[in-house]
């Protein structure tokens, strides 16, 4: 199998290095012209001791998604013994991903203390590779960080890969070319000591290889690897973001580390804040001063800023509001991915405000769709909310440089007024329109007074209780969501014709996997169409009504318990729905929506809750 395998490696969180080696395996086979997907990173919310793993998709095409949970190859970084496991030594990675390792793979583990059994798996024809990485960076190089180079070493000799070092020295060479050329030569020395254990293996065995090897494919287009968060920065920045503000808060806290690094480079501030509700304060009053602000956190974080939602909403403020959705409810699994804070986004607060709730789908759509996000805040002087979530926030991919040279925005701050139109027009903050929109002007303007209020007002700000005054104001407000439907709401992405077919419904991270389980059905005779909505709300029921009602049947996939997006379809369209669900914190698997596809069109189920089997028990003790 050349140019397209899927790796596991896990570990232990915080010690064994997991990232360290799915990220130089990524950037290295990205730089080598091929296409990487790792969307499946799975940690602890503890600090230190529990499993990790990270699964990483490299193939010669770009990938449509991550697939199913099943390996290519296992890399176990465990070294330790637990006398109290019913395995010598204790290897949590062998015993939880055994099972989901193909027939005909490999298993590369570290025997530092000693080999373990393997006989089930080499049954199945898996070829096993015992390295013993961490011996060989304490007594041999005298440096135990450099042990997950020796793994990564024999994981490219596994593969064949960059056997004269090209790419590793390169990468290492940059990474540490401050440090000296000792600590190159020194990783370089152990990726060495780790290729030549491994052919130790293949002469003691007589194998010739392993069935599967990666060929650089140089000369393409150049290719970047990036996270969602990465992208998501970039686009915020290209959109004039230069100001954000946020909270230390998983999975969001990446965002506010990349804004914090890269906005004073374009004359922007970042801050994190005391706590949740002084970030979004914060980010306001930069917004009123003239400043495209951006606020992020995840649920929990979200839930503290609900008061300063109906503000903007009242003061008329513009602010995007990021929201890395994760498992809930209360402080919930701060790790795992879900999509259900979709309700709260379109309705949390008291009373009721104009608001945009968008969602991208992929890594590229973090990019462009945070532009629209500014642009729509700044014309409708409304919160907007983008929802992403755990898996998009933190997928890593290849993806095309021309990307982020091709995608960019004209920046136009829509409704300020000038120094010479005020003195022209006069100016009434909160002007009564037709659209909705009124005029606003940054502080310091000449001949205007500046006024804010969260307070009812009347159209030059000051407070007022009087019935028509509110009425009229509270429906202009609300205006401007008629005209957004009107002008920028944008129609569901559509793949496949969904007439007279089932039609898989998709919104943010879930479409890389329904495509690719559109596929794997057609592959079994059955056509389904994929609909993917990215502009939530307010629902654009005339965009999204006829693309969904000539379908046989509606089958919302989403990762919350209800379906919060088919009771929207139902709400808004008045269209019957079914669903596939799923929320115990992993993602979705291609198998997971073919199954659940086959049981609700061949089997008339209404609602399929996904569910996976109960994990291999694994003894875990403080301290070790």
């Amino acid at each position: 199998m050349t140019n397209r395998l899927k790796v596991l490696v896990g570990g232990v969180q915080l010690r064994d290095g997991v990232g360290t080696v799915v990220d130089l395996l990524g950037r290295i086979a990205t730089r080598a012209g091929l296409h990487v997907l790792a969307n499946e990173r799975n940690y602890a919310s503890t600090i230190y001791g529990a499993h990790q793993f990270d699964p990483i998709l490299i193939c010669e095409e770009p990938p449509l998604s991550h697939g199913d949970d099943q390996v290519d190859i296992l890399v176990a970084l465990e070294f330790d013994s637990n006398p109290d496991a019913p395995q010598q030594p204790n290897r949590d990675t062998i015993l939880r991903h055994g099972a989901h390792l193909r027939d005909g793979g490999v298993l590369l583990y570290d025997a530092s203390t000693g080999t373990v059994p393997t006989q089930a798996l080499e049954a199945r024809g898996i070829r096993v590779f015992p390295l013993p990485a961490r011996q060989i960076a304490l007594r041999e190089l005298r440096r135990e960080v450099v042990k997950n180079m020796v793994v990564t070493g024999a994981l490219f000799r596994l593969l064949e890969f960059d056997m004269d070092q090209r790419y590793l020295r390169a990468l290492l060479e940059e990474r540490f070319a401050r440090r000296g050329q000792d600590l190159v030569d020194l990783n370089l020395q152990a990726a060495l000591r780790g290729r030549a254990i491994v052919e130790e293996v293949l002469r003691e065995r007589g194998w010739g290889d392993v069935g599967y090897r990666l060929e650089p494919r140089p000369g393409g287009e150049p290719l970047l690897f990036l996270s969602g968060t990465d992208a998501l920065g970039l686009g915020a920045i290209q959109a004039g973001c230069r100001f954000y503000a946020g909270y230390p808060i998983t999975p969001a806290s990446p965002l506010l580390e990349f804004m914090d690094r890269y906005l004073p480079v374009y004359g922007g501030r970042s801050l994190q804040g005391q706590n949740e509700r002084e970030s979004i304060r914060a980010a306001l009053g930069a917004s009123l001063a003239g400043a495209r602000a951006m606020v992020g956190s995840s649920g929990p974080g979200i839930s503290l800023k609900v008061e300063e939602f109906g503000l903007a909403g009242a003061a008329e403020i513009p602010m995007v509001v990021v929201d890395s959705q994760r498992a809930g409810p209360s402080t919930g699994m701060p790790t795992k991915t879900e999509q259900a804070d979709l309700r709260m986004a379109v309705g949390a607060g008291h009373g009721e405000i104009p608001r945009i709730v968008l969602a991208p789908s992929t890594l590229e759509e973090c990019y462009t769709l945070i532009m629209e996000a500014f642009h729509l805040a700044d014309k409708y002087q409304c919160p907007v909310f983008f929802l992403t979530d755990l898996t998009l926030a933190e997928v890593r991919k290849s993806v095309p440089q021309r990307l982020f040279q091709e995608t960019r925005v004209r920046i136009t701050r829509e409704g300020v007024l000038t120094e010479e139109e005020v003195q022209r027009d006069g100016f009434r903050r909160f002007r009564l329109t037709d659209s909705g929109i009124s005029p606003r002007i940054f502080p310091g303007t000449p001949g205007a007074v500046f006024k804010v209020s969260g307070t009812e007002h009347d159209e030059l700000g000051f407070v007022t209780t009087d019935p028509p005054k509110r009425q009229a104001m509270m429906e202009k407000r609300m205006r401007k969501m008629e005209t957004y439907l009107r002008e920028d709401a944008r129609g569901p992405q559509v793949y496949g014709d969904p007439v007279g077919r089932p039609v898989l419904v998709g919104w943010g991270s879930t479409k890389p996997v329904l495509l690719e389980a559109r596929e794997r059905l057609r592959a079994e005779g059955l056509e389904v169409a994929v609909v993917q909505i990215t502009h939530l709300w307010p629902f654009p029921t005339r965009l999204v009504k006829p693309v969904l009602e000539p379908a046989t049947m509606l089958i919302v996939c989403e990762q919350n318990y209800s379906g919060q997006l088919a009771d929207l379809i139902q709400e808004r369209c008045l269209l019957p729905t079914r669903r596939i669900l799923k929320y115990n914190g992993r993602v979705f698997y291609v198998s997971d929506i073919v199954r659940g596809v086959h049981r609700i069109v061949r089997h008339g189920a209404a609602e399929v809750r996904v569910a996976e089997a109960l994990p291999v028990a694994v003894e875990a003790h403080e301290g070790e």
